[in-house]
């Protein structure tokens, strides 16, 4: 995957983004003459953020676009940046996503263009006024002409009337002379449903993962395997899933991620730290999100789905995550003290040096999980099996509750007054 963006929070949020989706490499540039060098590693799409220099940015797809006329690309501008959009479509582009935009977003649109690539029409573009490509220009209304391998879009198209679209300069030029001119077309401060193909509706899934073609999908088919088999455990108990949380529905989680994402990288300069204090956030998807330090204190996250979302050095004191989905999840020095993870999956999970004093894991799925460096003082391992767990040592479960139903990995025994 190929990256440009002038701004180190977007590609920041790229690259945690399709790493833990094992993209084989994500190559990242912020000037127009990196592309040369990075084409040659022959990137499957290319992402192109023209928020900020516009100028570099189309610079840069120029190149692209000279090097691999067919690959799909997709362009990452400002709602209200129409000029940007407007001179970037005559060079070819597969779509477009509005800023701000989440990982969950970007992997969705990625996975789209990756499987059904189509090329976005010029404005206004029809049947007539569509430009010839030896024959692989199509006849119906509104479609957008083929691009063959052999055949380089052109840097100037026509564009209704007759008249041009000049790269560069996001405007129309004279219409042609005639009985009946047409008038130049003002270019709108905003895009419209006219203005562009239509947008894919975005839609939530249980992780964005699922929606990412073969050759995207992380590799831990075991993850899955043992997801469906907690989540059987999880039927055989009894547990029913809770209502949906009070405030899930009016929360803007796309908006709140990418703003504590520029936080993040800004080291609090720009951008919000994302508090979620005493929300009701049950049955939430927050799959695959970057929100290290996160503020999550006394919050309900009863069934919730943050599988692979980076949580390192987050607040969840005294937070309710009973029956959550935490698979795979970065939760190293992260604050669970007091936290209810109850039936939770924390399969895969890294707890290296959290706070886990006081917290109630009893019946949760810990395979995998990593203890190394965690505290886990009065923490509740009853009817707990951590007989596959890793780097969990005899000084932590020392200071643990444990019950005889508690299992241990090799070489760790339970406390003498758990067995008496």
């Amino acid at each position: 995957m190929l990256v440009f963006s002038g701004n180190d929070a977007f590609r920041f949020l790229v690259r945690q983004t399709f790493r833990k989706l094992n993209v084989r490499e994500v190559l990242s540039a912020s000037i127009p003459a990196d592309a040369d060098p990075l084409m040659g590693q022959m990137p499957d799409i290319a992402l192109v953020d023209v928020d900020g220099d516009a100028a570099l940015a189309l610079a840069f797809l120029e190149r692209v676009r000279a090097a691999a006329p067919e690959m799909p690309v997709l362009v990452v501008a400002k709602p209200g940046d129409k000029r940007m959009v407007l001179d970037a479509v005559p060079q070819g582009v597969d779509g477009f996503l509005p800023k701000p935009v989440s990982g969950h977003e970007l992997g969705l649109r990625v996975a789209e263009a990756i499987k059904a690539p189509k090329r976005v029409p010029l404005p206004h573009s029809g049947a007539s006024t569509a430009p010839s490509m030896r024959g692989t220009g199509s006849d119906r209304q509104g479609e957008a002409p083929a691009v063959t391998p052999s055949v380089a879009v052109p840097s100037t198209r026509p564009a209704p009337g007759g008249s041009e679209i000049r790269p560069g300069s996001g405007t129309y030029g004279s219409p042609p002379s005639g009985d009946d001119p047409v008038p130049a077309k003002p270019v709108a401060e905003k895009l419209t449903d006219a203005d562009l193909a239509p947008v894919v509706e975005k839609s939530r899934r249980e992780t964005f993962a699922d929606s990412l073609p073969e050759a995207l999908r992380p590799k831990h088919k075991a993850d899955a395997a043992a997801r469906a088999a907690w989540q059987e455990e999880l039927a055989q108990s009894g547990h029913a899933v809770k209502r949906r949380g009070k405030d899930v529905a009016a929360l803007n989680v796309d908006g709140i991620v990418a703003a504590h994402v520029q936080w993040l990288t800004s080291q609090g300069a720009q951008g919000k730290r994302a508090d979620f204090r005493l929300m009701d956030l049950g049955g939430i998807d927050l799959a695959g999100t970057v929100l290290a330090n996160a503020g999550f204190r006394e919050v309900e996250l009863g069934d919730a789905t943050l599988a692979e979302a980076r949580l390192d050095g987050a607040d969840f004191r005294y937070a309710k995550l009973g029956a959550a989905d935490l698979a795979g999840a970065e939760l190293s020095v992260a604050h669970l003290r007091h936290a209810d993870l109850r039936l939770a999956n924390l399969q895969g999970a890294s707890l290296r040096g959290a706070d886990l004093s006081g917290a109630r894991l009893s019946g949760a799925n810990l395979a995998g999980a990593d203890f190394k460096g965690a505290m886990l003082v009065g923490s509740d391992l009853a009817e707990c099996d951590l007989s596959q767990a890793e780097n969990l040592a005899q000084a932590q479960v020392d200071k643990a509750l444990c019950d005889m139903k508690t299992k241990l990995p090799p070489g760790v025994r339970r406390p003498t007054k758990a067995e008496e």
